[in-house]
């Protein structure tokens, strides 16, 4: 995958995080709160600017009440 693929893929998935989570009516901080992260994370993550590892798209998924999958339906 080319790094500009990468960027769009990243960008992608970050705003279908944080679709999710306004739709659940969480803040990034409480996002952060169930998954054990920093408060930063989820913001890193929504603005592309973070790659993420497969353990903690589960923690996300399960923290939004969704399968894991539904992360990545963009």
């Amino acid at each position: 995958m080319t790094k500009k693929m990468d960027k769009v893929f990243h960008k992608k998935f970050g705003q279908r995080v944080r679709f999710l989570r306004k739709e659940r009516g969480m803040t990034q901080e409480q996002l952060s709160f169930e998954i054990d992260a920093d408060n930063s994370y989820i913001a890193n993550i929504e603005n592309a600017h973070r790659d993420i590892p497969l353990s903690r798209i589960r923690l996300i998924a399960k923290a939004l009440n969704v399968k894991p999958y539904e992360l990545l339906k963009f």
